[in-house]
């Protein structure tokens, strides 16, 4: 995992800067390693030291099309839906109380202040998909989110920029599998720089990723309670998912994966979008 993305000398001050403000860097991402960025600028990727094609060079036009329309999709998503069910105030997000602990919203019962905030983080999070489908799409059309040829010459795939995969973010049955398929290069930067190296230490990784968001209580509030679910999901699938089938997602018990799974990721990330300490507090 490691051994494939080595750099075997050390960048110019021109590469260098220029990897570290390219776009994926240094705005929403994806973060993907220095040798794709090195590759995909000198073509090594594409050519071999004679210039001749490793393969047959695929066409670009759709894997960057795919993914900006599906970013226009998403951005409409999130226009319409954070319309309808704002988290935070929209005339002044920022002092205002948020939408979901006014009077108003604190008296109705837990069930529907629960389903509202569902809701609301659900359309957020199109704004998060149009960023990183958009930035595939940008990383797609000059080759930096093209994976290369296998031993045959066949192409591999465009994976290199791909940060989000909608569906199995959504429908996923546990921890693991929601984080792996969210901002997927930060997550492998986090595992490869901070899980690895620290002895698998979810405090560390997690934490390490507060710090990257920014000093907002709301970031830590979240990021130090997955550690805590972390835990409860490794229990269970140690405990309780071998009395039923394994946990095949489609399955009654991984269909109640699916919506546990949720519930739970809805209640706890709730700080995350609302920052401040006394808003989470109130919320949580």
């Amino acid at each position: 995992k490691c051994a494939e993305v080595a750099i075997s000398s050390l960048p110019g001050i021109i590469e260098y800067l220029g990897y570290t403000f390219c776009f994926a860097s240094v705005l929403a991402g994806p973060a993907y390693e220095y040798k794709f960025y090195a590759d995909a600028c000198d073509g090594s990727r594409l050519y071999d030291k004679n210039g001749k094609p490793r393969g047959k060079i695929p066409s670009q036009v759709w894997p960057t099309l795919r993914p900006l329309l599906g970013s226009l999709l998403c951005l409409g998503i999130f226009v319409v839906g954070s319309g309808m069910y704002p988290l935070l105030d929209p005339s002044d997000p920022q002092n205002a109380s948020p939408v979901i602990i006014t009077e108003e919203m604190l008296a109705k019962p837990m069930y529907a202040r629960y389903a509202y905030s569902w809701l609301a983080l659900f359309f957020i999070r199109f704004k998060y998909y149009f960023a990183w489908m958009n930035a595939e799409g940008a990383n797609n059309i000059w080759y930096a989110g093209f994976e290369g040829f296998d031993v045959n010459g066949e192409p591999k795939g465009w994976e290199v920029s791909n940060n989000i995969d909608v569906i199995q973010f959504e429908t996923a049955p546990n921890l693991k599998t929601l984080s792996a398929a969210w901002n997927k290069k930060t997550a492998n930067w986090l595992a490869r720089y901070v899980y690895m190296r620290t002895g698998g230490s979810l405090f560390a990784t997690y934490g390490m990723s507060a710090f990257w968001h920014g000093f907002y209580p709301g970031y830590y509030l979240f990021f130090m309670s997955v550690p805590l679910i972390s835990f409860c999901e490794r229990l269970g699938r140690k405990k309780l998912t071998p009395r039923f089938g394994n946990g095949k997602k489609w399955s009654p018990y991984g269909i109640l994966c699916i919506i546990t799974t949720s519930l739970f990721v809805e209640y706890m990330i709730q700080p995350f979008q609302l920052l401040a300490y006394d808003w989470a507090v109130v919320n949580w």
